[in-house]
């Protein structure tokens, strides 16, 4: 049986029009993981939304592998504005769900990051040096950040805390991390976010290289503060 052009090209077609899994996920209101099992269904309706997500013609998606190649299709790209993620978008729920939401936010917004800063880095002030953005930063930070909404919140402040972030102190690395283990050293930073309040940004000095990649962004809670006071 042929392949509806929705499960054969699905993938390709994200690709071609710059929207990432997690994007498409979000948008279809699933989970990142069930990207690849959404584009085998054959329910019309789920079909016709991902059109529209997508921006291409309900009725390419419906046709079989034997319609014309993609790039025969002209493909409207997505304004680099829809990317951007505000703090309305972000759920201040406890449950499971929400930080799951929460968890998807913050890797699309460094997605998003990204395609604006090539390069992945910033200058840190404090520092006189670039943080470097890597694949470590992103797991990390969702990890962590997606826990609370103030971290979550925290995270769309990146810019300004690796500009800005002053330095704490410095700490060995957790060999015993799997995460930790490529870097000789952890720096720990902190900087006041509009709207948040202190946060902690931790760096790992890489032990290749020495070039500071940014780890892990955390909101400080007050209990946090008064646990540390004491």
């Amino acid at each position: 049986m042929n392949q509806l052009y929705f499960e054969a090209k699905g993938e390709t077609l994200l690709e071609q029009i710059g929207m990432s899994k997690s994007e498409f996920a979000r948008r279809m209101g699933i989970r990142k993981q069930n990207v690849k099992a959404l584009f085998r269904t054959k329910n019309l309706e789920t079909i016709y939304k991902a059109a529209a997500v997508m921006n291409v013609p309900f009725m390419m998606l419906v046709g079989y592998v034997e319609e014309p190649d993609l790039k025969m299709i002209p493909i409207v790209p997505l304004e680099e504005s829809e990317y951007e993620i505000t703090e309305d978008d972000i759920p201040t729920g406890n449950s499971v769900e929400d930080r799951r939401m929460r968890y998807d936010l913050i890797y699309e917004f460094y997605e998003g990051w990204k395609r604006k800063n090539p390069d992945q880095t910033k200058y840190n002030i404090v520092l006189k040096e670039d943080i470097n953005i890597r694949a470590v930063s992103l797991d990390e930070t969702a990890a962590h950040a997606s826990l609370t909404y103030l971290s979550t919140l925290a995270v769309l402040q990146l810019d300004a805390i690796l500009t800005n972030a002053w330095l704490v102190r410095k700490v060995p690395s957790k060999q015993d991390s799997k995460n930790q283990r490529s870097f000789e050293s952890m720096l720990i930073m902190e900087y006041i976010c509009t709207g948040v309040g202190r946060v902690k940004m931790t760096v790992g000095v890489r032990r290749s290289d020495k070039k500071k990649v940014q780890y892990c962004i955390t909101a400080i809670d007050a209990s946090k503060i008064k646990k540390e006071a004491n």
